[in-house]
């Protein structure tokens, strides 16, 4: 009885030293992927990460550039 109870220790002991070792040496980076979501905004105004005064910048560099200025 004395023997398989020291056997089975000894393979918890060896089990839990595996799984630290493992936890510190195995490769457990996730694969990156580039994930591209298109997102409506609650307004319903404008592309998705442009703000109002972007837009606004952008509308008046094309009335310059129609202008000749």
């Amino acid at each position: 009885m004395g023997r398989i109870f020291k056997l089975i220790v000894i393979l918890l002991v060896l089990g839990a030293i595996g799984v630290i070792g493992f936890a510190y040496l195995g490769d457990m980076s996730p694969d990156s992927q580039e994930q591209r979501i298109e997102v409506t905004l609650p307004d319903g105004s404008g592309m998705a990460g442009t703000s109002n005064s972007d837009a606004d910048t952008e509308t008046s560099t094309d009335s310059e550039t129609a202008s000749g200025n």
